[in-house]
């Protein structure tokens, strides 16, 4: 995607989202703060079971006044261990260094028309912390619903990460 069509300011459609957006709470925390969003994920029912409409239920709703953005949401990822939390917050950490350095040079690349260089590695095992942290910042932030989510009326959110993960 080029940097033109990319919005600079989160959460925009087309914007990439700053590693302070990744944290334990995970993203259906952030629907909750940000409400209006939560019609971009009505399409994915195992990420977010609760805001399955269907046609015949929204004829319903509509006449009880129902509001898609007053649905709470929980985190997928709600009953942990103080050492798994703290593991996980470990985990969270280093992801959110390695996304902002990639967003970084993602940023730089497109701009300079260059390669992204991508963040290296100091050990084998801050790879291995890395990797396993990818699962879980998954669980939490669907990046395929965040990418591709859309709302009713056919608009996509198309939110970028600017790497592989």
């Amino acid at each position: 995607m080029a940097l033109s069509t990319l919005n600079n300011v989160f959460p925009s459609i087309n914007s990439i989202p700053p590693a302070s957006f990744y944290n334990k709470q995970g993203l259906a925390q952030w629907l909750n703060q940000n409400p209006t969003y939560k019609h971009y994920f009505i399409n994915y029912p195992e990420q977010f079971p609760n805001l399955i409409i269907t046609n015949s239920e929204s004829t319903m709703f509509s006449n009880y006044n129902f509001n898609l953005e007053n649905v709470p949401l929980a985190s997928p990822v709600t009953t942990l261990s103080q050492q798994q939390s703290l593991q996980y917050s470990n985990q969270l950490k280093l992801f959110q260094t390695v996304y902002a350095y990639n967003s970084t040079s993602y940023g730089n690349s497109v701009r300079q028309g260059s390669a992204p260089v991508y963040y290296r590695f100091q050990t084998y095992a801050e790879l291995m912390n890395f990797k396993s942290s990818v699962p879980l910042v998954n669980k939490a932030y669907p990046f395929d619903a965040m990418a591709n989510g859309q709302n009713e009326v056919g608009s996509t959110l198309a939110w970028v990460v600017p790497f592989p993960l």
